[in-house]
């Protein structure tokens, strides 16, 4: 399946370029198109929702850029290129949409594998981590949240349901429902391709206290393998 780019991480590529071009480089580096990306509509909410001082990240970013030198001297009047490290990250973004499914990419996309290169240590020194920025992508959520289903009555009962993402192996996923929900290996594998298919799956109900703690182990086992895997409680019937 071929993945195209979206209009705006396009415009954040042509930025990017820019800057390189202003510091007379040949070549535009993952710092460049995060310096880029700070604009994006798209990975700009995401650092938004995840309080990233925005003007902290660019004056930090500008200040391990100013005075970089390309190794291979070229013609001044050269359009810059992507970098071979740049060339990468746009690659791994496009090889993740494929596997998921997706026919374009963001600066979203990009933003995540950043998160795993030299360029993510910026991120990471304001607290953007590859899990807490899955997460907010995936769910909207900021933080942990698990205190799912708190204010359910202790006398009731909660169906567990499973929501998808496009960061959660599959393999992670039938290992939950097996070890979580006691499922079988075959339903475990049919409930995994339900998610993925539909956004979400039922896992079973329970009485409120055991499905609180059955959602508690999810994402303990989700945040200790850094996945943004979610489950939401639906009160049932006394």
């Amino acid at each position: 399946m071929s993945v195209g780019i979206s209009q705006n991480l396009e415009r954040a590529l042509e930025r990017a370029y820019g800057v390189a071009s202003h510091q007379g480089r040949r070549y535009a580096t993952p710092e460049d198109l995060l310096i880029a990306l700070i604009d994006d509509p798209d990975a700009g909410a995401v650092m938004q929702g995840l309080r990233i001082d925005a003007e902290r990240l660019r004056r930090e970013l500008s200040a391990y850029m100013e005075g970089a030198t390309d190794e291979a001297a070229g013609d001044a009047a050269e359009a810059p290129r992507p970098s071979p490290e740049l060339q990468s990250v746009l690659q791994v973004a496009v090889t993740h949409a494929q596997s998921v499914g997706r026919d374009t990419i963001s600066g979203v996309n990009v933003l995540v594998v950043l998160l795993s290169q030299p360029a993510g240590h910026f991120l990471e020194q304001q607290g953007m981590t590859h899990y807490a920025a899955t997460r907010f992508i995936s769910h909207g959520v900021v933080g942990d949240a698990d205190a799912a289903g708190a204010d359910l009555p202790a006398d009731s009962s909660a169906e567990v349901r499973m929501l998808n993402d496009d960061y959660t192996p599959m393999e992670f996923v039938v290992h939950i429902l097996e070890q979580v929900f006691a499922m079988e290996h075959d339903a475990a594998v049919r409930a995994m391709l339900h998610i993925h298919q539909n956004g979400v799956s039922r896992c079973g109900t329970f009485p409120a206290e055991v499905a609180r703690a059955k959602v508690a182990d999810v994402l303990a086992a989700a945040r200790e393998h850094g996945h943004p895997l979610q489950c939401v409680l639906v009160q049932g019937s006394n």
